[in-house]
């Protein structure tokens, strides 16, 4: 991690530029006069994340469905509660997230 702020804004970002300028300050910079106004403003809002993991749990499974991947696949999203437990939430990855609802801003 880089440990200089950008002399623009005062951020410790992963990166600077040659010019010890963060990403932001440099499109700013680039773009000068045709930036967009902005405010800060606090902001109300739900997501919802997709995380995908890899599990090892050691699961009782029906003998019927151990040598058909398909008939395992469907069992285990059926059966979550034999596994769920065993899922450690630092191998979680984040997939996909969605904002799916604003409740609104505070200025």
């Amino acid at each position: 991690m880089n440990a200089e702020p950008c002399v623009e804004c005062g951020d410790v970002p992963e990166l600077l530029d040659e010019d010890l300028t963060c990403a932001p300050c440099r499109i700013r910079i680039h773009l000068g006069a045709t930036v967009m106004e902005t405010k800060l403003v606090e902001v109300r809002f739900e997501i919802e994340e997709v995380v995908t993991c890899e599990v090892v749990a050691t699961v009782e499974v029906p003998i019927d469905v151990i040598d058909d991947d398909d008939e395992l696949l469907h069992w285990l999203e059926d059966n979550d509660d034999a596994w769920v437990d065993d899922i450690d939430p630092t191998a979680q990855h984040v997939a996909e997230r969605t904002v799916t609802d604003v409740y609104g801003t505070a200025a």
